[in-house]
């Protein structure tokens, strides 16, 4: 099974641009991007091998979608989570993620709880060997892991925007705290409500995990 689910997109012409988005979101969702941190066009056509002309359109594009920000006219960078980001970030995560999770649970269901316990399990070895890459790369397999199957598309490229904005917190929390210190029993509530056949206490506790993630970016002092 592959850690990172391909994202979900509208059908798009393949162009060298859209091959280079798709990796530059691969690299965001796992947090390579520090909050705050400038991406200059040059460095990222250097970095993939490309031209400058599709770099500076994939990285226009992120900032389309609000994942980067023109910090000046020649500057592109990661935004950092103020207090008034941060809490609009949460209200969206909390409310579409957990419908998310509640529409997927049939099909969890019936597909069983063995996909995502290697998913736990990996996440386990993650924390054990207190490192934050594989952390937060095995905590997006596994919430991405249910939403792919909750059949809602808009919902889920939403989500992934969402998620693209939140994950270089994420890690940068890792980093300060250890993936040691970050707990994941919220995985293990949901894990035994969906062996248990409860939607309403698997939903709720995908919600909890959330909740937690936020607290601690929260917590850390990384918003204003």
């Amino acid at each position: 099974m592959s850690a990172i689910e391909e994202p979900s997109a509208p059908y798009r012409p393949n162009t060298m641009a859209d091959g280079l988005l798709a990796r530059l979101r691969g690299s965001l969702f796992t947090g390579a991007y520090e909050p705050g941190q400038a991406i200059s066009i040059r460095r990222i056509a250097d970095e993939y091998g490309v031209s400058v002309i599709p770099a500076r359109d994939a990285l226009r594009a992120l900032v389309a979608e609000g994942v980067l920000i023109f910090r000046d006219s020649r500057t592109i960078a990661v935004p950092e989570l103020d207090a008034p980001r941060l809490a609009d970030l949460s209200f969206a995560r909390l409310s579409l993620e957990g419908e998310l999770a509640a529409r997927a649970f049939e099909r969890l269901a019936r597909e069983g709880p063995q996909p995502l316990r290697e998913i736990d399990a990996a996440l386990d070895q993650a924390i054990a060997a207190n490192d934050p890459e594989a952390y937060v790369r095995g905590n997006h397999a596994f919430h991405f892991h249910i939403y792919h199957r909750a059949a809602s598309p808009l919902l889920l490229r939403i989500v992934e925007t969402l998620w693209l904005q939140y994950a270089p917190s994420m890690r940068k929390v890792c980093q300060l705290y250890g993936a040691s210190e970050i707990k994941h029993d919220y995985h293990r509530a949901a894990l035994k409500a969906l062996e248990a056949g409860q939607k309403q206490a698997f939903a709720d506790a995908i919600r909890s995990d959330i909740r937690q993630g936020l607290d601690f970016i929260a917590g850390a002092g990384m918003q204003g």
